[in-house]
Parts: structure tokens; C-alpha cells; sequence
């Protein structure tokens, strides 16, 4: 009889610890986009964000780690929070660590001003044909005009929320993958705003470079100091990093999601 009370209280417990972790992630009503962007992650994304719009009309945020992936399961995706704002509920995207190829264009239908990152986030944008994956192949002979189709929308997208010209969107796409860490991304009007966290800059040691210049003794050893001994080391300045990597958002347009 003990033995059952255990159990029984157990699994009570259990019970009341999932309820409490449901009511919880039903008040932060996030969604989370970690991942390929294929038709199970799409479906899990929108069905989620769907349940959050019927359940109240507070504010989601979407959270995003992708490195692209199918082009029609991505417009989906993107196509289904531009829904939800249009029924007055603000969607805010923030990209934590990526939004390559069809992340960037999910990035792009949140609410305005609620385009998001972290301070070391990257995004990548690149030539629609790679993300339908029929660069130079009988496929793209066989769906010329899909494609086409495909790639006005994803620049009409790009351009429309950047309020960069097209033929600008097209010539930095074209042929190469195009990547902007959190700063250049706001700059190039891919995002609205970097979240805090961003590390300060390094302090600079006591003895600068410039002060070891105007001293007429600079370089030389204190006269206590053993002749083997070491100088100071100069201090490291902080480099903000280009936008160069390897491609990582090449996707598929497959009849699931063409």
C-alpha cells in the first residue's frame, strides 16, 4: 500500500510538472526554428505560431537557427506569420547564430521593427537559383518558368523589406553567397535592430603603443630588469570580421513544396 502511495504521488508530480512547463511556454509564446526548414519543421513552426494567434492576441516571437533549406516549405513559413500580423498580432523574428538562404527570407516577414539578432548572428542571402538547387541541370530546363517565378518573389521579399533597390539585391547575389554578421545585416536593412549582449571593447594595458612612441626611453628594459627579460606584449585590436564563409544554405525545391 506504501508502495502505491509512492507511485501514485509520483506520478501526480509528474503530472503537475507538465501542466506548470505547457502554462509556461504557452505565457513566453515562442516558436522555435532550429535547423533544416524542411516540411516537418514548417509544419511544427506554423501549426505552433497558429495555436499562440487563436489563443490571444499577444505578441510571438519567433526564434531562428537555420541554415536554409527546402525554398516552398521556407515561403510557407514566411508566409504564414505575414498572415498573423495582418490579423494585428506582432511576430518578431530574432536570429540566433543564423539565418542562411530561406532563414534570411523567413527573417523577412516579421512585424516592422521586430526584425531581430543577437550580436553574433550571421545572415546569408544568395542567388535564388541555389536555393531551388537546379543551377546549370535538366530539372532547371524542365521548371525555367517555376524558377523564375521563385526567384521575382524571394528578390521582390528581399527588396521590399531591405528598401534596397532590386537590381542591388541581384547584383550582390549574384553567383556568390553574400554574408553580413549582425552589424553590416542592419546597415544592409536585412534586420531592424541588434539585441544587447554585444561584448565591450578590450581595455587597453596600461602602457599604450602611442605613449611608447613619445618616451625617449621606450623599448629599452629597466635598468633592474635582466637583460633576457621580455617586453611588454602590444595590445590586440578588435577586427570586425568581412562577410566570407562557406556556403551552408543551399536548398531543395522538391514537389512537396514547389
Amino acid at each position: 500500500m506504501g508502495d502505491l502511495s509512492e507511485r501514485t504521488v509520483a506520478e501526480l508530480v509528474d503530472a503537475v510538472r507538465q501542466v506548470l512547463r505547457k502554462e509556461s511556454n504557452a505565457r513566453l509564446r515562442d516558436v522555435y526554428l532550429i535547423g533544416d526548414i524542411e516540411k516537418d519543421t514548417a509544419r511544427g513552426a506554423i501549426e505552433r505560431m497558429r495555436e499562440l494567434a487563436a489563443d490571444s492576441g499577444r505578441p510571438i516571437t519567433v526564434y531562428i537557427n537555420s541554415a536554409g533549406g527546402n525554398v516552398t516549405d521556407g515561403l510557407a513559413i514566411h508566409d504564414s506569420i505575414r498572415h498573423i500580423v495582418s490579423l494585428g498580432i506582432e511576430v518578431a523574428v530574432i536570429v540566433q547564430g543564423m539565418a542562411y538562404s530561406m532563414g534570411s527570407i523567413v527573417l523577412q516577414a516579421a512585424s516592422p521593427g521586430r526584425r531581430l539578432a543577437f550580436p553574433h548572428s550571421w545572415i546569408m542571402i544568395h542567388e535564388p537559383a541555389k536555393w531551388a538547387g537546379w543551377q546549370s541541370t535538366t530539372a532547371a530546363a524542365q521548371h525555367l518558368e517555376r524558377l523564375k517565378q521563385m526567384q521575382d518573389q524571394i528578390y521582390n521579399i528581399l527588396s521590399t523589406r531591405s528598401h534596397k533597390p532590386l537590381r542591388q539585391i541581384i547584383k550582390d547575389t549574384k553567383r556568390t553567397d553574400f554574408y553580413l554578421d549582425a552589424k553590416r545585416a542592419l546597415e544592409y536593412g536585412l534586420i531592424d535592430a541588434i539585441l544587447a549582449g554585444q561584448l565591450s571593447a578590450a581595455k587597453p594595458t596600461d602602457v599604450e603603443m602611442g605613449d611608447a612612441g613619445e618616451r625617449p626611453d621606450a623599448g629599452r628594459l629597466n635598468d633592474d630588469e635582466p637583460a633576457d627579460a621580455e617586453a611588454p606584449a602590444a595590445p590586440l585590436a578588435m577586427r570586425e570580421t568581412g562577410g566570407t564563409g562557406t556556403a551552408g544554405g543551399a536548398g531543395t525545391a522538391g514537389e512537396g513544396g514547389s
